[in-house]
Order: C-alpha cells, then sequence, then structure tokens
C-alpha cells in the first residue's frame, strides 16, 4: 500500500506535469516533478555538503561534453592504441603483439586501455583507479607453489595522482558516489542496482558506457575504478 507521503508526491508530480509545456516527453515531466516535489517536502534523502576537490594536480583527465581529454588532448574511443599512448606518454607496459585482445596500462597514472573482443588495433575501454585494487589471497597469491613470486603483468600497481573532472566536477579517491550522481548532468543516468550499489552504471554519451566500482554497497562508497567502455552495437 502506499504510503500518504509518497500519495502526496505522486499527486503534486502529476499537477506539474499537466501545467508544464510539450516539449519534455511526459516520463521526464513527471521525474523531475516528482524529484521537485520530494526536495519541497522533505521526503528527498539529505546527503549533505558535496566535498570539492581543487584544481592543479597534474596530469588532467576531463569529461567534457561527451568526450575525455587528457592534458586537454582529445582522446577518442575507436582510435588506435598507438594514438592514445602517444597523447598519455611514456612509461606504458602493453600486451605481446600476437595477444588479443590488446592492453596497455601505466602504472605511474593508475590508467589502462584496451581493445574489444574482435582483432582490431581501436581502444574500446579506459580504466582509471583511484583506490588500489583489494587483492584475495586464496585467488591471488603473491607466491607459487615453489614460493617464487607471481608476476600479474596487466593488473595496475597505481592510483591516478592528477586532477580528474567530470562536468566541471572535480573527483578523487575520497569521493562518494552520491556526490558525483549529484554533480553531474542528470542525462548520464548514473544509479544503482536495486539492492547494491557498490558497481554502479551509467552513459557517458550516446553508445559509451560508465561502470564505477565503489569502496562498499551504497551510495557512500568511495570511487575505487571509473571505466569509460564503447557499448556493442547490435548486429
Amino acid at each position: 500500500m502506499m504510503s500518504a507521503v509518497f500519495r502526496f508526491l505522486l499527486f503534486l508530480a502529476l499537477l506539474a506535469s499537466c501545467r508544464a509545456g510539450n516539449a519534455q516527453s511526459l516520463g521526464e515531466r513527471l521525474g523531475q516533478a516528482f524529484e521537485k516535489a520530494a526536495n519541497t517536502t522533505g521526503a528527498a534523502k539529505n546527503y549533505g555538503k558535496v566535498r570539492r576537490v581543487a584544481r592543479g594536480a597534474k596530469p588532467t583527465l576531463v569529461l567534457r561534453d561527451g568526450d575525455i581529454y587528457f592534458n586537454d588532448n582529445l582522446l577518442s574511443l575507436g582510435a588506435s592504441i598507438d594514438s592514445w599512448k602517444k597523447i598519455i606518454g611514456s612509461g606504458s607496459v602493453c600486451s605481446p603483439e600476437n595477444e588479443w585482445p590488446k592492453w596497455c596500462k601505466w602504472d605511474a597514472l593508475g590508467i589502462e586501455i584496451g581493445t574489444g573482443a574482435h582483432k582490431t588495433d581501436s581502444v574500446k575501454f579506459l580504466n582509471i583507479y583511484f583506490n588500489p585494487e583489494l587483492k584475495d589471497a586464496d585467488e591471488f597469491p603473491d607466491v607459487d607453489k615453489s614460493g617464487n613470486p607471481v608476476v600479474r603483468p596487466w593488473i595496475v600497481n597505481g592510483v591516478f595522482p592528477g586532477y580528474f573532472e567530470f562536468d566541471n566536477f572535480g573527483i578523487d579517491r575520497h569521493t562518494k558516489f552520491w556526490e558525483i550522481r549529484a554533480s553531474v548532468e542528470h542525462k548520464h543516468d548514473l544509479r544503482c542496482g536495486l539492492r547494491d550499489c557498490s558497481q554502479p552504471l551509467g552513459l557517458l554519451k550516446a553508445g559509451v558506457g560508465i561502470y564505477l566500482l565503489l569502496n562498499r554497497n551504497d551510495e557512500y562508497g568511495e570511487l575505487r575504478t571509473f571505466s569509460i567502455t564503447a557499448l556493442a552495437r547490435p548486429e
């Protein structure tokens, strides 16, 4: 049964949507009106004040208007790995030439890029690491059965040291998911799962997905990994 507060909010949302113009869809008007009504009545969750991250750290990685910029140079999904390497710079470790899918990582920058499953040299994803990966001792032992160190060259052993910005909002390793969602444009549709918020998702733009990994399973989780991936097109 709907609560009295919910019924009242729904009434306000419907009333506001009826008065709105026809420029937006009914769903969009309902969503915006419901959010406004919830804020007005105090039913919306009050997370507190958004923490701000100062500019100045280098390098810079900026998401603006659906595009990716590294030190003000455009990085395009679909471009070659070599073109990305030229922009990001030296210090990369990459997969062997005959290995697919291909990948490159920069431990000092906490950055990883890679191709898709098909044998093409075009970059399909970018991973940015903000907090160290947690390793399970059983699944990822540091030594083999003979006591020799285990080398896993594909694991990124570093975090991003620079300034990361999304829609003019600075993000670092202490930024919480609710702060990101509250500060970027709604069109990115950042959202949690129904029962778990450890891996939120959204859209950077049409055809490009955003996948986050948090250090806990609610909206107060801090960012571990920020991933940008070209979405597969239907056959």
